[in-house]
């Protein structure tokens, strides 16, 4: 591989689909790269997937070098967001490759907020990957590597598997209930209720 196709293949973004996304956290915080960090300095996140309520947090699309997200939060809380420069962002992905059938791939890392801009759908969350997080193996804490000088080889893969569609064979065949993802089961299924009891032309709607 080339230099310039290997620039091509970090710089290309792959869209996630919903039920691919098993966890989001967010912190925001202060613009200096951590080289290291316990889990008491990091704290609960300021936002998480699974503790929105009635909100809604959606990874866009993925790189390995950085990632889309749409928030759509109450006024008050997108307009405490608006200043944000960066942030740390904790991913848990489906990751249902022949290796590893079922799997999770999770990361963590630091990033720099390139983008953030009201849309019609949301707070938009542009992010760039500054450093990638490896668990200590002597306490609690994380040390970090350069994301402009290496990449997380799992990420890079899993991207490529679900631009060539290897991912959505297994996970997407079946149309019943993903007991692990029963709470977005539940969000989707009032969401597409409510869409329905909206739409006069509705089959529900006789």
């Amino acid at each position: 591989m080339t230099e310039s196709e290997a620039n091509r293949r970090t710089d290309h973004r792959v869209g996630v689909p919903e039920n691919y996304v098993r966890e989001i956290a967010l912190w925001f915080c202060a613009d200096n790269e951590p080289l290291r960090l316990s889990l008491e300095e990091l704290g609960r996140p300021h936002l998480r997937l699974s503790k929105l309520g009635s909100g809604r947090m959606v990874l866009s699309d993925v790189s390995v070098r950085g990632l889309g997200l749409t928030l759509a939060l109450p006024q008050q809380v997108v307009e405490g967001l608006l200043a944000a420069k960066a942030m740390h962002v904790y991913l848990q992905l489906w990751d249902p490759s022949a290796d590893a059938p079922g799997g999770l791939l999770s990361i963590f890392a630091f990033c720099h907020l390139v983008r953030v801009a009201p849309g019609t759908d949301g707070l938009f969350l542009g992010a760039r990957f500054k450093r990638f997080a490896i668990p200590s193996k002597h306490d609690k804490s994380m040390d970090f590597l350069d994301a402009t000088r290496c990449g997380i080889n799992d990420l890079a893969r899993w991207c490529d598997n679900l631009d060539r569609g290897v991912l959505f064979e297994t996970h997407l065949a079946s149309g019943g209930l993903d007991m692990d993802n029963l709470l977005a089961e539940v969000e989707n299924t009032l969401a597409g209720q409510a869409t329905d009891a909206a739409d006069p032309d509705s089959p529900e709607n006789p």
